[in-house]
């Protein structure tokens, strides 16, 4: 069963990392792997495949510069396929949390929000609607137990996702 509590302990950071990922994405050409990188890689990784001889300094300067060419526009394809699939697993996570929190009871969804999201403590929270802290504590605690259980229940592959 997914950890609904880490899920809120977390909001802030997954919003954070979420908005640079979109940025890096947005500006991909900012964050393209360097043509230095791309040699390092070439340098400690082996030829495969079959042995050809030389037929000339100019071949050879052209197959290095192709390979070179090809290598490099893989690992960007790679880097930048990467950086949407953690952008697209984390809008999921995000969105996910935010619907059902909304689908909470009012004055759950309101303690949920004003505590997880909006930062709030128990005192605080009491104070805003005129209950004890012990009260807040109970209520948000409950919010947390029917928040799991719409997971369990209704949201796809949540009771085996790993969060981290």
């Amino acid at each position: 069963m997914i950890d609904v509590s880490k899920l809120l302990v977390n909001y802030h950071e997954t919003k954070r990392s979420l908005g640079l990922l979109e940025f890096k994405i947005k500006n991909y050409e900012m964050y393209r792997i360097s043509t230095e990188r791309t040699i390092e890689e070439m340098t400690f990784s082996s030829p495969q495949g079959e042995r050809v001889s030389n037929s000339g300094i100019t071949d050879k300067t052209a197959r290095i510069a192709l390979k070179y060419q090809g290598v490099t526009d893989a690992n960007n394809d790679e880097h930048l396929e990467e950086l949407k699939w953690q952008y697209k697993t984390q809008k999921y996570e995000i969105d996910t949390l935010d619907l059902c929190i909304s689908l909470l009871e009012k004055e759950q969804s309101n303690i949920v929000t004003d505590l997880a999201i909006n930062g709030m403590n128990f005192v605080e929270t009491g104070a805003k609607y005129y209950m004890s802290k012990t009260s807040v504590r109970r209520r948000y605690k409950k919010a947390i137990l029917e928040l799991g259980k719409m997971y369990q229940n209704h949201i796809p592959n949540s009771s085996t996702q790993q969060t981290g």
